[in-house]
């Protein structure tokens, strides 16, 4: 019995020029009146999945942040774990004057950068936040739900990821939501904590939650799902790591919008 559809937004639920599509829209609409949950799973800044949520005019959960923030039907904040302030000041820090790498941090309602070079992967349109430079010793380190790293150099985010994991073990969680951008919040959140949260708050069995994802920061998310599904379109790195997971059409392809229409309305599976 299927009540818990949790999707990833970037490379899964979004087409790659950051759309949903009529079609997934128009699925999501028929799902939710019969009555499954949604649970908007992403890295993004919860006002950026805020503008996604009301663009489709439903009532969602909300998982933003990789984790670090979580929203009920509501919109009410349910959960919240920041990162320990003196790992954030280290990491805000630790490549700040690398000119090949934009250091970046969420922080309650603001985002911050040092940099912004686009060729340093820097997409600023993907967000209708309006980011601030930041001076590491002028910046107050409460707070910080999430920092991150972009740069299209993946050696030097490969070799930053594993210093961090060496630095801080399990502090914090580490990982690529895409290749050239790696996230780092607090190593007691993540998507799939997330969903388990969500899971008991609704009473429902994580047997029957499913799950779409597309990056590493998705693994454990996929992991904890009673079923999941990756996007033809995922890192190649989660297809190694899961690789007993059917992999579906692409996000530029309507993956989880044909996915879940095949089980639950041509089939007629809903087992509500």
């Amino acid at each position: 019995m299927y009540r818990i559809i949790a999707v990833d937004l970037d490379g899964t639920l979004l087409t790659s020029e950051n759309k949903i599509t009529k079609y997934t829209k128009e699925i999501i609409q028929i799902l939710i009146q019969k009555k499954f949950y949604f649970v908007f799973a992403s890295g993004r800044h919860y006002i950026d999945i805020m503008k996604i949520k009301d663009s489709l005019k439903i009532n969602i959960f909300i998982i933003s942040s990789n984790g670090s923030k979580i929203y009920n039907l509501d919109n009410n904040l349910i959960f919240s774990d920041n990162l320990d302030e003196n790992i954030a000041s280290k990491l805000c820090r630790i490549k700040y004057s690398d000119k090949e790498i934009i250091t970046q941090v969420y922080q309650n309602d603001q985002w911050y950068i040092n940099n912004n070079k686009v060729e340093n992967n820097f997409c600023s349109l993907l967000s209708s936040l309006q980011y601030k430079y930041f001076y590491p010793d002028d910046l107050n380190f409460k707070n910080i739900s999430k920092i991150f790293f972009t740069s299209r150099n993946f050696q030097k985010l490969h070799i930053l990821k594993r210093k961090i994991i060496n630095f801080y073990g399990n502090k914090v969680h580490v990982n690529f939501s895409i290749p050239g951008c790696l996230e780092i919040v607090s190593g007691t959140t993540s998507k799939g904590y997330g969903l388990k949260l969500i899971a008991n708050l609704l009473g429902v069995s994580l047997k029957n939650c499913i799950a779409f994802g597309d990056g590493m920061n998705d693994q454990d998310m996929l992991k904890v799902a009673g079923k999941a599904y990756i996007m033809k379109n995922s890192d190649p790195h989660l297809k190694i790591a899961l690789p007993h997971l059917e992999i579906i059409e692409s996000n530029d392809n309507d993956g989880v919008a044909r996915c879940l229409n095949k089980i639950f309305i041509e089939n007629n599976k809903e087992m509500l």
